[in-house]
């Protein structure tokens, strides 16, 4: 389609354009809260792939009730989970427990460390080369840091308790209702282009987001395996976060690996190692094949401008706005596509 020279239309996207950023810029501002939503809305995404995948199994046994099989499955699934999970963290506390011991007679938890298990830092430490209080400031950085985690942590689990139940509640209720508020409200000429652009960007947002779910499925896989062959405290555990961390761009894969490396030096060297070749693998696998292979199919874009956006978001907007830099795009390329063809539409007939 021709661009056109209708000074009304460019002024109308500029408006959309600033609206479309100030909507935004206030989610980013309410960033707890925000992430909150996300999650919740990617929870919805797995529950009707779920549910659809398991329509699809129980038609080939239409005798059997699928309600009583479902409450089941979910019942049996979920309690596996729990007891895998709560099984790792058990051991993880346990070895970090040990620590927490060894602290009582020591400054720091990071000087402990490294003079119980006499360690090189510790030994450079003797020689002058490190400093005491650099290995201060290293100890009360990481505890800090996983004081600070625990605290969001907390707050994203209590949120999303009484969040994401809303959500679930009001999208399950009212989704299939969408096309008839909308023809019913909007203006009759323009209903069917919003009707289109809706289904566009979920359409697209559904792909992005499935490819990246799987994606760090994969990962947390192959991390999992490797942690649990190199011997790992807490293998399944540091496993998924390794996927789930694989979402954010660039730093995610080392946020990823700095807790199975903190955990296998803990218990040696050596297990450390096994750590880093399993992040490494995972890494080389990801950026060779899935990437390339995989979210670029399902993701219509530049692969250079998807690198810009995702650094410029990075500074704008720190590590969330890495992983939606790539949907905010979405929307705001769909939203004004179909507003443009409106306003080619409106004008022409003027």
């Amino acid at each position: 389609m021709p661009l056109s020279t209708n000074r009304n239309i460019w002024q109308f996207l500029a408006l959309t354009t600033i609206l479309f950023v100030l909507f935004f810029a206030i989610l980013f501002y309410f960033e707890d809260i925000f992430i909150v939503l996300i999650a919740g809305a990617i929870l919805i995404l797995i529950v009707e792939k779920v549910i659809e995948i398991f329509n699809r199994c129980m038609d080939r046994f239409p005798n059997c009730n699928r309600k009583t099989v479902g409450l089941i499955l979910l019942t049996g699934s979920g309690l596996l989970v729990l007891f895998f999970l709560s099984s790792q963290v058990q051991g993880i506390g346990a070895l970090i427990g040990d620590i927490g011991n060894i602290q009582q007679d020591y400054a720091s938890g990071a000087s402990a460390l490294f003079t119980e298990h006499e360690s090189e830092l510790s030994k450079l430490a003797d020689s002058g080369l490190i400093k005491p209080e650099d290995l201060q400031k290293i100890g009360n950085t990481i505890f800090s840091g996983i004081t600070d985690l625990v605290s969001k942590v907390s707050y994203y689990f209590l949120t999303g308790v009484l969040v994401i139940p809303l959500m679930f509640g009001m999208y399950f209720k009212h989704h299939n209702k969408i096309g008839d508020y909308i023809h019913a409200y909007a203006p009759p000429e323009h209903a069917d282009g919003i009707l289109r652009a809706l289904e566009s960007i979920g359409r697209e947002l559904e792909d992005f987001f499935s490819a990246k779910m799987l994606e760090s499925a994969i990962i947390g896989l192959i991390c999992c395996i490797g942690f649990y062959l190199g011997g790992l405290d807490g293998w399944l555990f540091l496993g998924i976060l390794a996927g789930f961390l694989n979402i954010i761009p660039y730093i995610g894969p080392i946020l990823g690996a700095i807790p199975p490396v903190i955990i296998g030096y803990i218990d040696s060297p050596m297990t450390a190692l096994f750590a880093v070749i399993t992040v490494v693998i995972a890494q080389t696998i990801d950026n060779l094949y899935l990437i390339p292979f995989m979210i670029s199919e399902k993701v219509n874009i530049n692969p250079l401008l998807s690198v810009i956006l995702t650094l410029a978001a990075s500074k704008l907007l720190g590590p969330l706005g890495m992983v939606l830099a790539i949907p905010i795009y979405i929307i705001y390329k769909i939203i004004v596509k179909e507003s443009y063809i409106e306003l080619i539409n409106i004008y022409n007939k003027d």
